[in-house]
């Protein structure tokens, strides 16, 4: 049984004391394989790094940067309330 499919957190739910979160390489792995049916990949490779972090900055995310596998997502403190 697969698990519920990763959505992206929305930066606006985020706290000025808690403005980022870190994504775990199976959620970027499972949002990347969701939408590129066609291209599915195993590992966090560059360009599932670029597709997410482009999405990452759609989404209203101020920053999304990789360490390792792990991307961390920086919501912008002064758009939360």
């Amino acid at each position: 049984m697969a698990g519920r499919p990763f959505v992206f957190p929305d930066p606006l739910d985020r706290s000025p004391n808690h403005p980022s979160i870190i994504v775990k390489p199976a959620d970027v792995l499972g949002n990347y394989n969701r939408v590129h049916r066609e291209d599915k990949r195993e590992r966090v490779t560059d360009p599932v790094k670029t597709w997410f972090v482009q999405e990452a900055l759609k989404q209203g995310w101020k920053t999304a940067k990789f360490h390792g596998s792990d991307c961390v997502l920086d919501a912008d403190v002064k758009l939360i309330k």
